[in-house]
């Protein structure tokens, strides 16, 4: 799974970068993730999918279950950088109501820190 991660403050930006994030490598997203913001040791996460152009639903699933780790830490989660059909599929299946949505990950930043 390629995914670069910086600190920024208390803040991990985690920038994906492949154009799919679907079953064949959830789980290692999943875990990527994880790793990354442990190690960090940062409270809030912010996810940059500017590169991502199409998601499935066990790709979901694994950025609820990293938000779960980070809510755990009383952090917060946001996605940044949405590519229109990504849009979509936060809109229709109402991630907005449990990830905060940023335009990108300045905007991101500017509420996380």
């Amino acid at each position: 799974m390629e995914l670069s991660a910086q600190l920024s403050g208390t803040c991990l930006v985690a920038t994906v970068g492949v154009s799919e994030v679907d079953h064949t490598v959830s789980d290692d997203f999943r875990d990527a993730l994880l790793s990354r913001y442990e190690r960090a040791g940062a409270v809030d996460l912010l996810l940059d999918l500017t590169q991502v152009a199409f998601m499935d639903s066990k790709a979901i699933g694994a950025m609820v279950s990293v938000r779960k780790a980070v809510a755990a830490k009383d952090g917060r989660m946001g996605l940044c950088g949405l590519h229109p059909h990504v849009a979509k599929i936060v809109r229709v299946v109402t991630l907005g109501a449990i990830f905060d949505v940023f335009a990108d990950a300045d905007q991101g930043l500017a509420q996380y820190r």
